[in-house]
């Protein structure tokens, strides 16, 4: 992105310190962490052609038998969503939840009113086991054209137990069968580096656009 590295980083360091710095430069990201700066984040920018296959047709039976409840912007989270981000993201995954329950649920309500990172879409969902929230995927359409923007999964996460296997990958067909079913082109996603959800994403079609890496600047 900037190809004059000895120049670039100490413009950097000095104009923007204290702020994250998002780029799909990997010199520039790595010149910048030698030099002092925090990296918080390395993941890939991965996208899917909704008409690669026919998502309608595809098996989303492990859904058979749980309460699926669409999501829009008037819905509320319940405070058992904590208990299923918690346990969807635990200590050494590589998208750790560090925040509080107050957080968590802000996060999650703030998705719901496009205050995150766009609109919500049709695609969104809560899965419940009984009363328990079992389930959760989000689908945003952020602003720009495919793959940076339109149709983002940004949250996909289920209770990390046996009997919930599958649940990821059904919500996940669920979502892109409704955005296909609603004439959208594409769907894309970010996953972090070592997250093992990456091998359901290529299962899928997903395939990598870009790596970014987002690093804190000292200061």
């Amino acid at each position: 992105m900037l190809g004059d590295l000895d120049s670039a980083v100490p413009h950097i360091l000095a104009h923007l310190a204290g702020w994250n710095l998002t780029t799909t430069d990997d010199a520039l990201a790595s010149a910048l962490v030698d030099r002092g700066a925090l990296p918080t984040r390395h993941f890939s920018l991965m996208t899917v052609s909704l008409d690669a296959r026919d998502w309608g047709a595809e098996d989303n039976s492990a859904l058979d038998g749980y309460d699926v409840q669409p999501l829009d912007v008037t819905s509320q989270i319940p405070l058992g969503a904590v208990e299923l981000v918690r346990s969807a993201y635990p200590e050494g995954h590589p998208d750790e939840e560090l925040g509080s329950d107050e957080d968590i649920l802000r996060d999650l309500q703030n998705a719901l009113a496009g205050l995150r990172l766009g609109s919500l879409m049709d695609a969104s969902a809560l899965v419940f086991d009984g009363e328990r929230a079992v389930g959760l995927v989000l689908v945003n359409r952020v602003v720009g054209d495919p793959p940076v923007g339109g149709p983002w999964v940004t949250d996909l996460c289920r209770l990390h137990e046996p009997r919930y296997a599958g649940l990821g990958r059904a919500l996940l067909i669920r979502a892109l069968a409704v955005c296909r079913a609603a004439g959208e082109q594409s769907v894309s996603l970010a996953v972090t580096e070592g997250n093992s959800a990456r091998r359901l994403y290529e299962s899928l079609g997903f395939t990598l656009v870009a790596t970014t890496r987002k690093v804190r600047i000292p200061g």
